[in-house]
């Protein structure tokens, strides 16, 4: 799947495909908002959640694009 196809899907199939097909990344928790990211082979997808649970946002980038952003945050076990 490419980023162009994951993006014309419709708001329910972007979140099946990112959790159930994506290799889940990080998850990073603010004081609004939970992120979880999800790898595909050359793009990534971020679900952004509000302080309820409820989905707010999914947004797909290139790998290295947003990322970046939370590099310093991420920490491997």
């Amino acid at each position: 799947m490419t980023i162009n196809e994951f993006n014309i899907l419709s708001f329910e199939n972007k979140y099946e495909i990112a959790t159930y097909k994506g290799l889940f990344l990080y998850n990073y928790v603010t004081k609004e908002e939970v992120y979880d990211c999800y790898s595909f082979d050359t793009f990534s997808v971020e679900i952004v959640y509000d302080d309820e649970s409820a989905i707010i946002e999914i947004r797909s980038f290139e790998n290295g694009e947003m990322i970046n952003n939370f590099s310093g945050r991420i920490e491997l076990m």
